[in-house]
């Protein structure tokens, strides 16, 4: 099945040793980081992932905080000596992401951001759906990447890499149905990419995490469903100085990172990956 122009021959479903957290390159120690949607899927996994590279200080953020307890504690009890916050956060609130960012901040800036979390909307036809609930599920993808944004942006080292979940949706058509996804992925796309225009000190991905399985991307296209560690390694990575020259561009996680490494003057200097009117 096609997925699009790939920059990489190698399609990856799972984890490689590139990707390993064992890595010296891939280190995450002294490092606090910050994770929407931490509780559950990528953003649990993520947090393993940098659990296991060694930060020192871990926040997974989401609704519902059983999850999040259940995630904490699971980390705790396989790495020993680092600090893991479960905050239940809404990020539509403006003040329960402020309270979520600062209560973490106060022991140290932050470092790491893994913008996970996310709502699909509606599925239908642009004439068939429930207007209300496709504006409101745009308003909700845009109002809550907004306010993690500007939190990340207050508290902050100045080196700081942000790691924004989006989907090809955001450029490839893959249908009608999913016209509402679409447009708030494409939206949230252009938010991130004028918080790096504005901080050019901070790296910020945008990323596609791979075929995740859902029950959209089952209806949608029948794929076979990626690896939960693929997605979490490869996050793991671009924060590392290897994936520098991916700054603003939009990668996602099943290419291999060889492959691209092999590309990164030709990725880093041109338009490469961009979304944009290209030719």
């Amino acid at each position: 099945m096609s997925y699009g122009p790939s920059p990489t021959t190698t399609f990856h479903s799972k984890t490689y040793p590139t990707l390993s957290p064992t890595r010296p390159e891939l280190s995450a120690k002294g490092k606090n980081v910050i994770i929407t949607g931490g509780g559950t899927g990528i953003g649990a996994e993520t947090a393993r992932y940098y659990a296991q590279a060694g930060a020192s200080r871990i926040a997974i953020l989401g609704r519902r905080e059983q999850p999040l307890l259940e995630t904490k504690e699971l980390i705790e009890r396989d790495h020993s000596g680092i600090d893991i916050f479960a905050l239940v956060t809404d990020i539509t609130s403006k003040d329960q992401v402020n309270a979520a960012f600062s209560q973490f901040a106060e022991s140290g800036q932050i470092h790491v951001l893994i913008s996970g979390a996310a709502v699909t909307g509606p599925q239908g036809a642009v004439k068939d759906v429930d207007s209300v609930k496709f504006l409101e599920a745009i308003h909700q993808n845009i109002q809550g990447s907004l306010h993690v944004a500007q939190a990340f942006l207050q508290y902050c080292s100045n080196d700081a890499v942000a790691i924004e979940i989006n989907s090809s949706a955001a450029y490839l058509d893959f249908g009608p149905e999913i016209a509402c996804y679409s447009v708030a992925k494409l939206a949230v796309f252009r938010l991130w990419d004028s918080v790096a225009a504005a901080h050019p000190d901070i790296r910020v991905f945008h990323v596609q995490p791979g075929v995740i399985d859902t029950q959209m991307s089952q209806e949608a296209r029948g794929d076979v469903p990626l690896d939960y560690e693929d997605d979490a390694s490869f996050n793991l990575w671009l924060a590392s100085s290897e994936a520098c020259f991916l700054n603003r561009k939009f990668v996602w996680a099943n290419w291999d990172v060889n492959e691209l490494k092999a590309q990164s003057k030709e990725i880093g200097n041109g338009s490469k990956l961009d979304i944009g009117l290209i030719g």
